[in-house]
């Protein structure tokens, strides 16, 4: 991988941290989103804060088993690209099932459900997806959906 690349991951990965561990918490703390039937003060510490802390692992995981394997194994010819589409859906899976686990599981409001599947679908897509297409190694970096029109169109590279 070029050092631009883990770069980018890096910076996508601190906005993540920043949009999930800051500004969605302000979110709930200033009860733009109402939590009234369980203690706020007791869900937001431990209910939201874990549940963001997994999610946020799972994603970041994901991204860097992508970047990993694609930096690591030999992209030799087209007829690898269905192996490595479905490589990167795979890793997805993973971010969408910490979604429905975080929420379901570890959140104990039903008032929270709706938006916290919201504010963790962006955070995945934010972190897993626009890592990956920003981000992803040379051999591999048009895999992820919309990878061709943000890297040829949108950066440049």
């Amino acid at each position: 991988m070029k050092p631009w690349e883990i770069i980018r991951i890096i910076i996508f990965s601190v906005i993540g941290a920043a949009l999930m561990f800051l500004g969605q918490r302000l979110v709930y703390e200033n009860q733009i989103i109402p939590i009234q039937k369980i203690p706020f003060d007791t869900w937001l510490g431990s209910d939201y804060i874990t549940a963001a802390l997994i999610m946020f692992g799972v994603s970041m995981l994901s991204t860097i088993i992508w970047c990993v394997l694609a930096a690591t194994n030999r992209f030799t010819n087209g007829n690898s690209t269905g192996f490595w589409t479905l490589t990167w859906w795979l890793l997805g899976l993973l971010p969408m099932a910490s979604i429905g686990f975080t929420v379901f599981y570890i959140n104990r409001s039903d008032e929270a459900q709706f938006s916290l599947m919201g504010f963790f679908l962006l955070d995945a897509v934010w972190l897993y997806w626009l890592s990956t297409a920003t981000s992803s190694p040379e051999a591999v970096k048009y895999i992820p959906p919309g990878a061709f029109f943000i890297r040829h169109k949108l950066m440049g590279d």
